[in-house]
């Protein structure tokens, strides 16, 4: 029975076969699990297109971009030149002999005037013991139908009694009127008037002349200037200081106002200028009290002048830089040593020491250069040298650098012109 049991045993489970596949109704569908509150994502209804349509269309975005850059580049195109003059340093020391009727080897000069006033004021500085009358201006009226001669010490009198007379005989016309300076009969404060005030003839009064009617004055200043006692006054002293300020002042503003009037292309002869007074005035008057006085000089500031072109190309001929095919200009002539010999205010003739370092610089013309380029298309730095001897250097470069065709008007030509 143990043998029969051992060769016969029964299984319950029949073990599935290696090669057996499950039929597809019984495949299970195993999900992801999803997280808590995860919305479902929604593409948006995207507008399909051949893949061919997509790629021409990109094609022909590209190709317009390029045509429009095309065209753009071809509009704004540029030649650039960046041109540098020739320039050298040499030491400059000459003595040059300037003339208004040049003769050889002569510079011409001439002279600049200009007509001015300077006035300032002053402090009186001396105290003296004085007695001054009082002075104003008054108009004399005449209703008469005929002239009036009015003499020496004339006296007018004011509403207040005091007494003034004019220093000197006048003759007021018929129906008119004439002013004169009058003076306080006597030194004083007491005769300052400081209102305009009405004035007869008490000489007229007392003959009983029928023009004591007719003919009167009134007053058109204030009548100041009367004292007695210890005062400040203006004194010679003071005006001869007051002068020397002035014409001092007026020395340092006229070669500024020179400058501004000096013609193109000329040059100033700053050691020339010179203020010639033609007339002075103080007020008050020289001895007169007063704290304080004006000062006023009339006349003209003059001047040298001679042409800047002239004195650069006189200068430079001295030296081997110099060439006749273009003009040598001085870049630093300001700063350079001007001495004057033998000068005089409306001389024909002087002479002038000329010593320093002089920057010496070809001069390029900028207009000229871009007619003669453009006139004769002229694009390499080798031939611009040649064309122009006043050029050291010369760069050509194009805007856009792939687009190199010569421009076809001057304004497609950019010039830069850079000192060393």
């Amino acid at each position: 029975m143990n043998s029969f049991n051992s060769q016969r045993k029964v299984s319950d489970i029949i073990p599935p076969s290696r090669n057996r596949v499950l039929s597809p109704k019984r495949q299970f569908d195993i999900e992801k699990p999803k997280k808590q509150n995860e919305k479902p994502l929604h593409l948006p209804n995207l507008p399909k297109f051949p893949k061919k349509f997509k790629g021409w269309k990109a094609l022909l975005v590209v190709l317009a971009i390029l045509v429009v850059y095309i065209a753009v580049s071809f509009m704004f195109a540029k030649m650039k030149l960046e041109l540098t003059p020739k320039s050298v340093s040499l030491p400059i020391d000459e003595v040059l002999e300037l003339s208004k009727n040049p003769k050889s080897g002569e510079l011409l000069f001439s002279e600049i005037s200009l007509s001015s006033k300077k006035n300032g004021e002053f402090q009186s500085t001396e105290k003296r013991n004085v007695a001054s009358k009082a002075r104003g201006t008054i108009t004399v009226k005449n209703d008469s139908g005929e002239p009036q001669v009015l003499v020496s010490n004339t006296r007018f009198q004011s509403p207040s009694g005091k007494i003034y007379r004019i220093e000197k005989q006048i003759i007021v016309p018929k129906l008119g009127s004439l002013d004169v300076e009058i003076a306080a009969d006597k030194a004083g404060p007491e005769y300052n008037e400081e209102n305009l005030v009405d004035f007869m003839l008490p000489g007229l009064k007392e003959q009983n002349s029928p023009k004591f009617k007719t003919i009167y004055g009134k007053s058109k200043t204030k009548i100041t200037g009367g004292f007695s006692g210890t005062s400040l006054v203006v004194s010679e002293g003071d005006i001869k200081n007051a002068r020397a300020k002035i014409l001092n002042s007026a020395s340092l503003e006229t070669k500024e106002d020179l400058v501004r009037k000096l013609p193109p292309e000329s040059f100033l002869l700053a050691q020339s200028i010179r203020y010639l007074v033609s007339g002075e005035s103080a007020e008050p008057k020289a001895g007169s009290p007063s704290e304080k006085f004006s000062f006023e000089i009339s006349g003209a500031a003059t001047g040298a002048m001679v042409n800047r072109k002239s004195l650069e190309k006189h200068l430079a001929r001295k030296s081997n830089f110099y060439d006749n095919s273009y003009h040598v200009a001085i870049k630093n002539i300001e700063d350079l040593s001007f001495e004057l010999m033998d000068f005089k205010s409306g001389a024909d003739k002087f002479k002038v020491k000329i010593k320093g370092t002089a920057q010496l610089e070809a001069e390029a013309d900028k207009d000229l250069i871009l007619d003669e380029i453009f006139k004769n298309k002229i694009n390499r730095s080798a031939s611009i040298l040649t064309a122009f001897p006043s050029l050291e250097r010369a760069k050509v470069s194009f805007r856009p650098f792939w687009l190199r065709s010569f421009p076809k008007s001057p304004d497609g030509i950019d010039i830069k012109i850079t000192s060393r």
